[in-house]
Formats: structure tokens, C-alpha cells, sequence
């Protein structure tokens, strides 16, 4: 069951995430020594380079990272949903049929995988569950196509409120399948002529 994310919880969630990465950023041996006792304290100064920044991946401050510093920002982040997920009191595990995947042990391949056009969470098998779902609830009653309808957009409505207002476009993708399956039941009711 998906929970939504109280705006509290969220910004606690999004601060802890930058502190964590400036900390993964700056190495203890790098920091700047505290000022002694009775110091100016120095300003910061921003300046502007001359060079163009360098192609590729980039950290949350918008420094150029190689893979292997990627990967270390890929597990921070998964380390903070997985935490956040158990905080909130949600599973880490979900079962995918007649297997069970766990989130905290998932590489991005798998995941790339499961979101993939014939994957589990991919648009095909995730719409047919969701059609299947829906049509079960309506007692397979055509003329219950409306509240189907209604049901599903608010649902979509819902997932776009708890994820700020947008959602990824597999998500689009699978709510247009969904309508075009359900138009296609509701036809197969209809008298041919």
C-alpha cells in the first residue's frame, strides 16, 4: 500500500539527503580546520570559470562525478528511500508473482528490467493488472464502464498528488493503456452490426 509522504516528512527527507551528500562530498581530512576562539569568521566567494563544465554525470552540486562516485551517490539514495520506506513502515520487499525482489539489494539493470516494456512493472503487464483489477471490482459489468473510469483517473489523480504534482511518463503511458483496455472490454459488449 502506497502512503503519501506528508510535506513535513518530505523537506526532513530532501535535508537529510543534501547533508548526507555534502558530507560524502567533502572527505573529513579536507574540511577546513575550526576557526580559533575570537577569529573573523571568513566569507564565501563565488566565482564564475571560464571553462565550460565537462559532459557526463553530475553530482547534486553540479560537480562533474566519475562512475564509481555515481554508484556511491546511487547507494546513498537508496539507502535514504529504504530508510524512509521503514520509517514510514513500508515493506522493502515486494512480491512480483512468484517471486519476491527487495529493494534494498536492487541494481539499477534490474530495475531497468522490471520497468521495461515487457517487464513486470512495464506498461503492458502493469495496465492488464490494473484493467483486471478494475473489471473484477464492477462484477465484469459493462455498464459500470463510467465509475471504472472515474476510479482510475482518480487513482492517477492521487498518484500525481503524493509524487508533487507529476509523474513519470511509464506512469502516463500506463494510465492511456489502461483507458484504451478498458474501452476495448467495454466494446466487446456492444452488438455487432
Amino acid at each position: 500500500m502506497v502512503t503519501e509522504i506528508a510535506n513535513p516528512q518530505l523537506q526532513n527527507f530532501r535535508a537529510e539527503a543534501q547533508q548526507l551528500l555534502k558530507q560524502r562530498q567533502q572527505p573529513a581530512a579536507s574540511q577546513p580546520p575550526s576557526p580559533a576562539a575570537g577569529a573573523t569568521p571568513q566569507s564565501d566567494r563565488v566565482s564564475l570559470g571560464q571553462t565550460p563544465p565537462a559532459s557526463g554525470l553530475y553530482s547534486a552540486n553540479l560537480q562533474p562525478v566519475d562512475e564509481i562516485a555515481g554508484d556511491a551517490q546511487l547507494n546513498l539514495l537508496r539507502q535514504l528511500v529504504i530508510q524512509t520506506f521503514q520509517e514510514q513502515g513500508l515493506a522493502t520487499e515486494i512480491a512480483l508473482g512468484n517471486e519476491t525482489i527487495d529493494l534494498q539489494s536492487l541494481t539499477p539493470a534490474q530495475a531497468q528490467e522490471l520497468v521495461a516494456e515487457d517487464g513486470y512493472f512495464g506498461v503492458e503487464q502493469t495496465s492488464q493488472r490494473i484493467v483486471d483489477f478494475a473489471i473484477g471490482l464492477a462484477g465484469n459489468d459493462p455498464s459500470r464502464l463510467d465509475a471504472i473510469l472515474s476510479g482510475v483517473e482518480k487513482g492517477f489523480g492521487e498518484a500525481e498528488k503524493a509524487f508533487g504534482g507529476t509523474l513519470p511518463d511509464i506512469s502516463y503511458a500506463t494510465r492511456d493503456a489502461v483507458l484504451q483496455k478498458l474501452d476495448d472490454w467495454a466494446a466487446s459488449f456492444e452488438p455487432q452490426a
